[in-house]
């Protein structure tokens, strides 16, 4: 193979890995995100937080 052509296909690959690894810190900030709200919702709900307001 050229040097041109695998020089692409490797940058190819990084550009996909770092996709790859940034939507999965979305979609974990998002679970940790959803457990949080969850857990805050729970915690307002059995001590009534929101009568407070």
């Amino acid at each position: 193979m050229s040097p041109v052509l695998c020089e692409i296909l490797r940058s190819g690959f990084m550009i996909n890995s770092s996709l790859v690894r940034r939507s999965h810190l979305v979609q974990s900030f998002s679970v940790v995100f959803l457990y949080w709200f969850y857990v805050f919702s729970e915690i307002n709900c059995r001590f009534g937080i929101s009568q407070a307001y």
